[in-house]
């Protein structure tokens, strides 16, 4: 059987940390919530309901924007909400308009999480099931959605590079070894980019502690990659990230070539536009699903 119930956090749990973009200190309080209530954020008491309509801007990461109020760089916390099973959540930004970096991955996020507790809900989750293909392109990339009787997700990337080359990754919920390699994969750049980066204000809390850097075929960091294919992986991270902006965890096959945060912003927005899924409750699904609940098995 598939997850059956909605999920929310036993214990409030405080976070900090420097914003990737911004470099400003940042604090946020995640909070329980109970059913259909939904993931949202709260900045200055402006409620921020984390969904596709409010995201505005996707320059190196994926922001959210309602009544003149702005969260940063979600997509981190967004995949771990996703990761960890919940459907029901409140982030309160108490400093800072940037979600902190933290080492660059979901790995803190999922531990807090982790260590919070988890619990059910008297109430069945929610699936956006894909009823039929959809594709779209931006020049030469492009994502696309077929049905399938999973949540699959492929990234492939095409870099002139001999470390990150045209290596792809496949992410499979219930392969624990495809779960584990995803959610402490660190994001990236290039040491030709962080000038650029810079001049357009961001990167500004980036360095060698939340972010692998290449030197063109040389990896910066002391310690190496995580992983061979690491930007991949988090390639992927962010991919799903920005998937849950849908307001609901996908059944389908998503397959992404070269797709950054504008093109899955894109994509979102069409699979709404298109009408190319549609709303099951768990039980309507469950008879469908090849596998059991995956959170079950990795906590």
């Amino acid at each position: 059987m598939i997850c059956q119930f909605q999920r929310t956090i036993k214990n409030p749990i405080k976070i900090e940390g420097v914003g990737l973009h911004s470099g400003e200190n940042t604090t946020l309080y995640l909070i329980p919530a109970k059913e259909n209530e939904g993931i949202k954020f709260i900045k200055d008491g402006v409620v921020i309901p984390a969904h596709i309509d409010n995201a505005h801007s996707f320059e190196y990461s994926t922001t959210l924007y309602k009544e003149g109020k702005t969260i940063r760089t979600v997509e981190h916390l967004m995949a771990a909400l996703y990761f960890t099973g919940i459907d029901n959540i409140t982030i309160e930004i108490a400093q800072g308009e940037e979600l902190p970096i933290l080492d660059g991955s979901s790995k803190v996020f999922v531990e807090k999480i982790k260590e919070a507790g988890i619990v059910s809900l008297p109430q069945e989750k929610i699936y956006a099931v894909i009823e039929e293909p959809i594709e779209i392109f931006q020049e030469d990339k492009f994502i696309k959605a077929t049905p399938s009787n999973r949540f699959k997700v492929i990234y492939q990337a095409n870099y002139n590079n001999s470390i990150i080359g045209n290596k792809k990754f496949e992410y499979i919920p219930e392969n624990i070894d495809s779960f584990k390699g995803i959610y402490t994969a660190r994001t990236y750049c290039f040491l030709e980019e962080v000038e650029y980066l810079r001049s357009k204000g961001l990167a500004k809390g980036g360095s060698l502690e939340n972010a692998v850097v290449f030197d063109k075929d040389k990896v910066l960091n002391e310690e190496g990659l995580r992983f061979e294919d690491e930007p991949i992986r988090h390639k992927t991270l962010d991919l799903i990230g920005d998937l849950y902006l849908l307001g609901y965890p996908i059944i389908g096959e998503i397959f992404s070539f070269k797709g950054g945060h504008r093109l899955n912003a894109e994509f979102v927005k069409a699979l709404i536009s298109q009408g190319a899924y549609s709303l099951k409750q768990a039980s309507e699904i469950i008879e469908i699903m090849n596998f059991g609940c995956f959170y079950d098995k990795v906590y």
